[in-house]
C-alpha cells in the first residue's frame, strides 16, 4: 500500500487513519511546488493533481473521505466506526461526510484568498464570507462536541479524524477562533494521540 502525501494536506486524514489502524504503508511524500503532482505519471493516478492518492493491490484512487471509508471497510475490522445497522451509524456517516462537504469549503475560500491565489485575484469580500461561513460551521461542531471527547458515542472514530483535520488546518494558519471553547478542548484531546502526531509530522505545506 502506498500513500501519496504532502505534510499538512488532506492526506493527513488518511495517514492518521492508517496509523490508528496499524496498517503498514509506504509514504510517498511530496512537496508543494516541486512539480511532482503535475507529472504525467502522477496525473495518470490522480487527474486532479492533488493528494491524497492511495494505491492498494492494484486499486488506485483519490479523495480523502472515500479513502477513509475504503480503509474502514477493507481493513477496519469493526474499529473506528459504528457497525452497519446500528443507530449510531447514520450519525457517524453524517459527520464523516460533513467534515469535507460543509466544514472544508469555507476553509478552502479562506486558504485561496490568503495564500493560494495571486494578489490581484484575491478578494477581501470572498475572504470575509468564507470566515463567516466557517464560523457558522464551527458553531455547529462546537455544540456537537461540547462536554464530549468525541463526535459519536463518546468513542474515537474516523469522524473525529475527518473533522479534526479541518480544525488542525485552521489552527495551523491562524484561523481557529477562541470561541466556542469546546473546539479547542476537543482538538487538544485528538492532538494528544500518537497517531495524530505521526500523521502531522512535517507541519503544513
Amino acid at each position: 500500500m502506498k500513500l501519496h502525501h504532502i505534510p499538512g494536506s488532506r492526506s493527513c486524514r488518511v495517514r492518521w487513519l492508517l496509523e490508528e489502524l496499524g496498517i503498514e504503508y509506504e509514504l510517498d511524500q511530496k512537496t508543494l511546488g516541486d512539480g511532482s503532482l503535475r507529472s504525467e505519471a502522477y496525473l495518470a493516478k490522480n487527474p486532479n493533481g492533488k493528494v491524497p492518492t492511495l494505491e492498494d493491490e492494484g486499486v488506485v484512487f483519490h479523495e480523502s473521505g472515500a479513502i477513509v471509508q475504503y480503509l474502514l471497510e477493507r481493513y477496519g475490522e469493526g474499529r473506528l466506526a459504528p457497525a452497519v445497522g446500528t443507530q449510531s451509524r447514520p450519525i457517524f456517516l453524517q459527520w464523516l461526510h460533513w467534515a469535507e462537504a460543509t466544514l472544508m469549503p469555507p476553509m478552502g475560500a479562506i486558504m485561496a484568498n490568503r495564500f493560494v491565489l495571486k494578489g490581484e485575484d484575491r478578494s477581501e469580500a470572498a475572504l470575509s464570507v468564507g470566515r463567516r461561513q466557517f464560523a457558522n460551521a464551527l458553531r455547529i461542531l462546537g455544540e456537537a462536541v461540547d462536554g464530549k471527547q468525541f463526535l459519536v458515542d463518546d468513542a474515537f472514530s474516523a469522524a473525529d479524524i475527518m473533522a479534526g483535520y479541518s480544525l488542525s488546518l485552521a489552527r495551523g494558519v491562524g484561523e481557529l477562533p477562541e470561541e466556542p471553547k469546546s473546539l479547542a478542548t476537543w482538538l487538544e484531546g485528538l492532538a494528544s494521540r500518537p497517531a495524530y502526531q505521526r500523521s502531522f509530522e512535517g507541519g503544513f505545506g
